[in-house]
Protein backbone atom coordinates (compact mmCIF):
# COMPACT_ATOMS: atom_id res chain seq x y z
CA UNK A 1 0.00 0.00 0.00
CA UNK A 2 2.71 2.23 0.45
CA UNK A 3 3.57 2.39 -2.65
CA UNK A 4 0.28 4.29 -3.97
CA UNK A 5 0.10 6.20 -0.92
CA UNK A 6 0.45 9.37 -2.38
CA UNK A 7 -3.17 8.53 -4.13
CA UNK A 8 -4.88 10.11 -1.47
CA UNK A 9 -3.16 13.23 -1.06
CA UNK A 10 -4.64 16.27 -2.52
CA UNK A 11 -1.84 16.76 -5.00
CA UNK A 12 -1.18 13.85 -7.34
CA UNK A 13 1.91 12.62 -7.55
CA UNK A 14 3.91 10.88 -10.58
CA UNK A 15 2.77 7.06 -9.36
CA UNK A 16 -0.97 8.64 -9.75
CA UNK A 17 -0.55 9.51 -13.13
CA UNK A 18 1.39 6.64 -14.11
CA UNK A 19 -1.21 4.80 -12.63
CA UNK A 20 -4.32 6.37 -14.25
CA UNK A 21 -2.88 6.13 -17.72
CA UNK A 22 -1.90 2.44 -17.60
CA UNK A 23 -6.03 2.43 -16.34
CA UNK A 24 -7.10 4.45 -19.74
CA UNK A 25 -4.77 1.91 -21.82
CA UNK A 26 -6.36 -0.60 -20.54
CA UNK A 27 -9.98 0.80 -20.73
CA UNK A 28 -8.98 2.03 -24.73
CA UNK A 29 -7.76 -2.23 -25.19
CA UNK A 30 -11.08 -3.56 -23.58
CA UNK A 31 -13.27 -1.30 -25.76
CA UNK A 32 -11.74 -2.19 -28.62
CA UNK A 33 -12.11 -5.94 -27.92
CA UNK A 34 -15.57 -5.84 -26.67
CA UNK A 35 -16.70 -3.73 -29.69
CA UNK A 36 -14.54 -6.13 -32.51
CA UNK A 37 -16.55 -8.88 -30.79
CA UNK A 38 -19.52 -7.05 -31.17
CA UNK A 39 -18.95 -6.99 -34.69
CA UNK A 40 -18.32 -10.26 -34.86
CA UNK A 41 -21.24 -11.20 -32.92
CA UNK A 42 -23.41 -8.97 -34.68
CA UNK A 43 -21.98 -11.20 -38.15
CA UNK A 44 -22.80 -14.52 -36.60
CA UNK A 45 -25.83 -13.69 -35.21
CA UNK A 46 -27.66 -12.06 -39.08
CA UNK A 47 -26.17 -15.28 -40.13
CA UNK A 48 -28.17 -17.58 -37.69
CA UNK A 49 -31.33 -15.50 -38.07
CA UNK A 50 -31.04 -15.15 -41.91
CA UNK A 51 -31.20 -19.10 -42.17
CA UNK A 52 -33.74 -19.01 -39.80
CA UNK A 53 -36.33 -16.26 -41.71
CA UNK A 54 -35.54 -17.20 -45.64
CA UNK A 55 -37.96 -18.24 -47.26
CA UNK A 56 -37.30 -22.18 -48.52
CA UNK A 57 -36.99 -20.85 -52.15
CA UNK A 58 -35.01 -18.38 -50.94
CA UNK A 59 -36.85 -15.26 -52.67
CA UNK A 60 -38.58 -13.97 -49.22
CA UNK A 61 -36.22 -12.83 -45.90
CA UNK A 62 -38.28 -11.27 -43.02
CA UNK A 63 -36.10 -9.87 -40.39
CA UNK A 64 -38.87 -7.75 -39.21
CA UNK A 65 -38.82 -5.70 -35.87
CA UNK A 66 -35.63 -8.18 -34.86
CA UNK A 67 -33.58 -4.00 -34.21
CA UNK A 68 -30.62 -5.77 -36.03
CA UNK A 69 -29.39 -1.91 -36.15
CA UNK A 70 -26.69 -0.70 -38.57
CA UNK A 71 -24.30 -3.04 -38.00
CA UNK A 72 -26.33 -5.57 -38.38
CA UNK A 73 -27.69 -4.10 -41.86
CA UNK A 74 -23.62 -3.84 -42.52
CA UNK A 75 -23.78 -7.53 -41.63
CA UNK A 76 -26.36 -8.59 -43.97
CA UNK A 77 -25.12 -6.73 -47.16
CA UNK A 78 -22.00 -8.95 -46.94
CA UNK A 79 -23.85 -12.23 -47.51
CA UNK A 80 -23.97 -13.98 -50.69
CA UNK A 81 -27.18 -16.07 -49.79
CA UNK A 82 -29.07 -12.69 -50.73
CA UNK A 83 -28.75 -13.23 -54.35
CA UNK A 84 -32.18 -14.80 -54.78
CA UNK A 85 -34.51 -12.65 -52.24
CA UNK A 86 -36.57 -10.86 -54.07
CA UNK A 87 -38.21 -9.31 -50.93
CA UNK A 88 -36.81 -8.18 -47.85
CA UNK A 89 -38.69 -7.08 -45.14
CA UNK A 90 -37.02 -5.18 -42.83
CA UNK A 91 -39.68 -2.94 -40.50
CA UNK A 92 -38.48 -1.31 -37.42
CA UNK A 93 -34.54 -2.56 -36.99
CA UNK A 94 -33.68 1.12 -36.14
CA UNK A 95 -31.22 1.25 -39.54
CA UNK A 96 -29.36 4.30 -39.51
CA UNK A 97 -28.11 5.85 -42.97
CA UNK A 98 -24.70 3.73 -42.47
CA UNK A 99 -26.97 0.56 -42.54
CA UNK A 100 -28.88 2.03 -45.58
CA UNK A 101 -24.76 2.93 -47.71
CA UNK A 102 -23.96 -0.90 -46.83
CA UNK A 103 -27.28 -2.62 -48.13
CA UNK A 104 -27.64 0.01 -51.50
CA UNK A 105 -24.09 -1.13 -52.50
CA UNK A 106 -24.73 -4.73 -51.86
CA UNK A 107 -24.38 -6.32 -55.57
CA UNK A 108 -25.80 -9.52 -53.86
CA UNK A 109 -29.13 -7.53 -53.83
CA UNK A 110 -29.27 -6.67 -57.65
CA UNK A 111 -32.27 -8.93 -57.73
CA UNK A 112 -34.26 -7.08 -55.21
CA UNK A 113 -37.83 -6.03 -56.30
CA UNK A 114 -39.73 -5.25 -53.24
CA UNK A 115 -37.99 -3.40 -50.19
CA UNK A 116 -40.09 -2.93 -46.87
CA UNK A 117 -37.51 -0.26 -44.51
CA UNK A 118 -40.97 0.60 -42.05
CA UNK A 119 -39.88 2.36 -39.12
CA UNK A 120 -36.29 2.96 -39.48
CA UNK A 121 -33.97 6.31 -39.20
CA UNK A 122 -32.74 6.63 -42.59
CA UNK A 123 -33.55 10.10 -42.60
CA UNK A 124 -32.60 12.23 -46.18
CA UNK A 125 -29.12 10.61 -45.81
CA UNK A 126 -30.37 7.19 -46.09
CA UNK A 127 -32.03 8.03 -49.08
CA UNK A 128 -29.08 9.48 -50.60
CA UNK A 129 -28.07 6.35 -50.62
CA UNK A 130 -30.90 4.39 -51.81
CA UNK A 131 -30.92 6.82 -54.85
CA UNK A 132 -27.33 6.28 -55.73
CA UNK A 133 -27.14 2.25 -55.39
CA UNK A 134 -25.60 0.75 -58.72
CA UNK A 135 -28.12 -2.17 -57.49
CA UNK A 136 -31.15 -1.59 -56.59
CA UNK A 137 -32.30 -0.77 -60.12
CA UNK A 138 -35.54 -3.00 -59.99
CA UNK A 139 -37.43 -2.03 -57.16
CA UNK A 140 -41.43 -2.35 -57.39
CA UNK A 141 -42.49 -1.36 -54.11
CA UNK A 142 -40.76 0.73 -51.72
CA UNK A 143 -42.03 1.37 -48.01
CA UNK A 144 -40.21 4.35 -46.23
CA UNK A 145 -43.06 5.01 -43.96
CA UNK A 146 -41.34 6.76 -40.89
CA UNK A 147 -38.19 7.31 -41.56
CA UNK A 148 -37.60 11.10 -41.18
CA UNK A 149 -37.46 12.06 -44.70
CA UNK A 150 -37.84 15.35 -45.63
CA UNK A 151 -37.68 17.92 -48.35
CA UNK A 152 -34.28 16.97 -49.92
CA UNK A 153 -34.96 13.15 -49.83
CA UNK A 154 -38.19 13.59 -51.92
CA UNK A 155 -36.00 15.52 -54.17
CA UNK A 156 -33.58 13.15 -54.50
CA UNK A 157 -36.13 10.71 -55.42
CA UNK A 158 -37.52 12.56 -57.92
CA UNK A 159 -34.27 12.77 -59.68
CA UNK A 160 -33.44 9.24 -59.71
CA UNK A 161 -33.87 7.25 -62.44
CA UNK A 162 -33.44 4.09 -59.59
CA UNK A 163 -37.30 4.20 -59.80
CA UNK A 164 -38.85 3.27 -63.15
CA UNK A 165 -40.38 -0.13 -62.03
CA UNK A 166 -41.71 1.31 -58.95
CA UNK A 167 -45.44 0.44 -58.41
CA UNK A 168 -45.89 0.97 -54.85
CA UNK A 169 -44.59 3.71 -52.49
CA UNK A 170 -45.27 4.45 -48.89
CA UNK A 171 -44.17 7.79 -47.47
CA UNK A 172 -46.25 7.62 -44.77
CA UNK A 173 -45.67 9.56 -40.80
CA UNK A 174 -42.62 11.39 -42.80
CA UNK A 175 -41.58 14.80 -43.25
CA UNK A 176 -42.59 15.56 -46.57
CA UNK A 177 -43.17 19.71 -47.19
CA UNK A 178 -45.62 21.21 -49.76
CA UNK A 179 -42.24 21.99 -51.87
CA UNK A 180 -41.43 18.17 -51.12
CA UNK A 181 -44.94 17.21 -52.91
CA UNK A 182 -44.23 19.49 -55.80
CA UNK A 183 -40.79 17.36 -56.56
CA UNK A 184 -42.98 14.46 -56.89
CA UNK A 185 -45.57 15.86 -58.64
CA UNK A 186 -43.43 17.35 -61.03
CA UNK A 187 -41.12 14.16 -61.46
CA UNK A 188 -41.14 11.99 -64.52
CA UNK A 189 -39.10 8.78 -62.56
CA UNK A 190 -41.99 7.26 -61.47
CA UNK A 191 -43.75 6.37 -64.93
CA UNK A 192 -45.48 2.81 -63.80
CA UNK A 193 -46.38 3.92 -60.10
CA UNK A 194 -49.92 2.94 -59.01
CA UNK A 195 -49.77 3.04 -55.47
CA UNK A 196 -48.95 6.15 -53.56
CA UNK A 197 -49.48 7.16 -50.06
CA UNK A 198 -48.83 10.87 -48.30
CA UNK A 199 -50.46 9.87 -45.30
CA UNK A 200 -49.73 12.26 -41.84
CA UNK A 201 -47.10 14.33 -43.78
CA UNK A 202 -46.81 18.19 -43.83
CA UNK A 203 -48.58 18.63 -47.68
CA UNK A 204 -51.38 21.00 -46.78
CA UNK A 205 -53.63 22.14 -49.78
CA UNK A 206 -50.59 23.79 -51.68
CA UNK A 207 -48.78 20.00 -52.30
CA UNK A 208 -52.33 19.25 -52.85
CA UNK A 209 -53.12 21.66 -56.09
CA UNK A 210 -49.34 20.23 -57.12
CA UNK A 211 -50.69 16.63 -57.31
CA UNK A 212 -53.97 17.41 -58.88
CA UNK A 213 -52.07 19.24 -61.22
CA UNK A 214 -49.68 16.77 -61.96
CA UNK A 215 -49.34 14.68 -65.68
CA UNK A 216 -46.63 12.62 -64.46
CA UNK A 217 -48.71 9.56 -62.67
CA UNK A 218 -51.09 8.82 -65.08
CA UNK A 219 -51.17 5.18 -64.01
CA UNK A 220 -52.29 5.60 -60.16
CA UNK A 221 -55.37 3.67 -58.84
CA UNK A 222 -54.55 4.74 -55.12
CA UNK A 223 -53.89 7.89 -53.42
CA UNK A 224 -53.65 8.27 -49.74
CA UNK A 225 -53.54 11.55 -48.16
CA UNK A 226 -55.14 11.32 -44.74
CA UNK A 227 -54.03 13.78 -42.34
CA UNK A 228 -52.15 16.46 -44.31
CA UNK A 229 -53.88 19.49 -43.43
CA UNK A 230 -55.89 20.01 -46.25
CA UNK A 231 -59.28 22.08 -46.57
CA UNK A 232 -62.20 22.00 -49.16
CA UNK A 233 -59.57 23.80 -51.45
CA UNK A 234 -56.82 21.06 -51.70
CA UNK A 235 -59.92 18.58 -51.18
CA UNK A 236 -61.87 19.56 -54.34
CA UNK A 237 -58.77 20.17 -56.69
CA UNK A 238 -58.16 16.44 -56.32
CA UNK A 239 -61.83 15.87 -56.67
CA UNK A 240 -61.85 17.65 -59.88
CA UNK A 241 -58.73 16.26 -61.02
CA UNK A 242 -58.52 14.19 -64.84
CA UNK A 243 -54.72 13.62 -64.60
CA UNK A 244 -55.39 10.22 -63.06
CA UNK A 245 -57.54 8.33 -65.34
CA UNK A 246 -57.11 4.76 -63.58
CA UNK A 247 -57.76 6.43 -60.14
CA UNK A 248 -60.17 3.88 -58.51
CA UNK A 249 -59.69 4.97 -54.43
CA UNK A 250 -58.59 8.52 -53.12
CA UNK A 251 -58.37 8.72 -49.08
CA UNK A 252 -58.64 12.36 -47.92
CA UNK A 253 -59.59 11.05 -43.78
CA UNK A 254 -58.60 13.16 -40.73
CA UNK A 255 -57.86 15.98 -42.80
CA UNK A 256 -60.20 19.58 -42.36
CA UNK A 257 -62.95 19.15 -44.50
CA UNK A 258 -66.42 21.21 -45.03
CA UNK A 259 -69.46 21.10 -47.57
CA UNK A 260 -67.65 22.11 -50.24
CA UNK A 261 -65.89 18.25 -50.00
CA UNK A 262 -68.66 16.79 -49.15
CA UNK A 263 -70.76 18.16 -52.33
CA UNK A 264 -67.91 17.82 -54.84
CA UNK A 265 -68.03 14.03 -53.73
CA UNK A 266 -71.91 13.91 -54.39
CA UNK A 267 -71.47 15.50 -57.66
CA UNK A 268 -68.17 13.12 -59.08
CA UNK A 269 -70.14 10.15 -57.96
CA UNK A 270 -72.62 10.21 -59.72
CA UNK A 271 -70.60 10.07 -63.09
CA UNK A 272 -67.33 8.10 -62.13
CA UNK A 273 -66.87 4.70 -60.07
CA UNK A 274 -63.99 6.16 -57.24
CA UNK A 275 -64.36 5.40 -54.23
CA UNK A 276 -63.39 8.68 -52.17
CA UNK A 277 -63.22 8.53 -48.38
CA UNK A 278 -63.18 11.51 -46.47
CA UNK A 279 -64.01 10.39 -42.76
Amino acid sequence: MAHFGCLSDKTPCFADWKLVNALKKYAVLIYSICLLGSTQAWALDIDSLVRQRLSQDGTLLDLSGLRIKTAGAEALARMDVLKGVTTLLLQSNWIKHTGMEALAQSPYLANLKHLDLWGNLLGDLGVQALVESPHLKNLETLKLWKNEVGEDGIQLMAESKNFSHLKILLLNDNLITPQGVAFLAKSKSFPELNVLSLYSNEMGDEGAVSLARSQNLPNLTHLYLGQNNLTDMGAVELIKSRNFPGLVLLDLIQNHLGEATFKAVFKFNRDHKIQIITR
